[in-house]
Order: structure tokens, then sequence, then C-alpha cells
């Protein structure tokens, strides 16, 4: 019943929403990457939410010699300051985070401003309410 749940859910794509994750307008227009996003914690005293991303590719990206299909990243995200950075990300050889993982790496990155990209603005809209 599970396994026919995500094949399920895999057809709703259309609809922008895949099992929990939401699908966010700024994936390329030309459908080589959708990204999704899934908030996991609720703001906190000091305005920061965490949340997953996935970035899903139509084709393999080659890092260090290993394909992917798809990146699961874990965000955080000051809702005041709008900055963002990334925690952790792994790189799976399948689609929306599934398979072996092929490449991790679990350093956080220095706190950056959001690019004006849709994505991220989109995402940071949605989950901070600004």
């Amino acid at each position: 019943m599970k396994q026919f749940f995500i094949t399920l859910s895999l057809t709703l794509i259309s609809f922008n929403v895949v099992a929990g994750w939401t699908e966010f307008g700024g994936s390329s227009s030309d459908g080589n990457v959708k990204t999704y996003f899934e908030q996991v914690t609720a703001r906190n005293k000091d305005h920061v939410i965490r949340v997953w991303q996935i970035k899903d590719y139509a084709k393999p990206q080659v890092i260090n010699n290993m394909s992917s299909l798809s990146v699961k990243s874990l965000l955080e995200v000051n809702c005041k300051t709008r900055m963002i950075r990334t925690l952790a990300y792994t790189h799976y050889n399948q689609n929306l985070g599934r398979g072996e993982p092929v490449i991790k790496n679990s350093n956080p990155d220095e706190w950056g401003n959001i690019a004006p990209d849709i994505t991220n603005e989109a995402m940071r809209k949605r989950y901070c309410g600004q």
C-alpha cells in the first residue's frame, strides 16, 4: 500500500504537492529541475526555521565522477534578517531523494542573503509569512 501511495503521489506533481512536499514556482521553466520544500520546524525566538529542500533533476548531474538525480538539503532560514544557509545535503542516485546516497556533506555553510530568485524568495515568503 505504501508503494502504491508513493507512486500515486508522484503522479500529483502537476498539482504542486508530493506527499507533504510543495513544488515552488522557481523550478526551471524547461523542466530540467524541480524544487520542492517542506517546513520542519516552527519559527523560534530568533526567527529561524528549518526547511527541507529537494532539487529533482530530469537528467543526471555529475559531481566528482558521481551521478545523481536529486539532492536533499536541510536549510535554515532567518525570517527576520532574510538570510539562509545549508546545514547538510545528500545527493541521491534516484529522483526525489530516493535510492543510494552518492555524496554527503554535513558541514554547515555560512549565513548568506537569500538571492532574489523566485524559488528561495517564494519559499521564504510562504514559510516566514512575510
